[in-house]
């Protein structure tokens, strides 16, 4: 029987072959950690996170069904992981605040760099006044480019669902900061 590489990751790491797992997990980290990052702008959070993350990914690895999207599932971890967290916050404190700072993609130019700065530093505090559903909606969908259906999948809800907490979050995020009504502009749901 033909296996994928991934397939033979998941394989060789449920027989206990460390290097095999930091093969399988690698390409995965990045996106893992700026989701979560995005969840909680904060990124001690965003490292906890993550590693709890990588944790039950490990640790549920026997789970994940093999023929389906590894990228998904431990992405899936990693949101639930993420909303885990808020959950804790929210009940240790009645507001999250502290969403600073984000991860912008290097660009040639220098204004653009700048320009590209502020325009992720306002987006992330406009993602604090979308609910945790809509933020983590619009972060797969926008920001890691999942489809409706895979963002469906992911938060076990339907893509009616997911498009109106899209649509919510898209407009929340229009009136608070309307310089990024270009950035997400036209995305029409896809």
């Amino acid at each position: 029987m033909w296996m994928t590489d991934e397939e033979r990751w998941v394989s060789r790491a449920l027989e206990g072959d460390e290097d095999a797992f930091e093969r399988l997990l690698r390409p995965h980290r990045r996106g893992m950690m700026n989701l979560a990052f995005r969840m909680t702008g904060n990124h001690e959070a965003a490292e906890e996170i993550c590693q709890e993350a990588m944790i039950k990914v490990f640790k549920y690895l026997n789970r994940f069904q093999t023929g389906r999207s590894f990228r998904n599932w431990a992405f899936k971890i990693t949101a639930n992981a993420a909303f885990d967290y808020l959950r804790r916050q929210k009940k240790e404190e009645s507001v999250i605040e502290g969403r600073r700072h984000v991860a912008v993609h290097s660009t040639p130019s220098p204004e653009k760099r700048l320009l590209n700065r502020d325009i992720a530093r306002r987006l992330q505090s406009c993602l604090g006044y979308l609910t945790p559903k809509e933020r983590m909606v619009f972060l797969l969908r926008d920001a890691e480019g999942f489809s409706v259906i895979e963002t469906a999948g992911l938060m076990r809800s339907s893509s009616m669902a997911v498009r109106t907490h899209l649509s919510r979050a898209r407009s929340k995020i229009r009136m608070r900061y309307p310089q990024v009504r270009s950035r997400i502009e036209g995305e029409n749901d896809r």
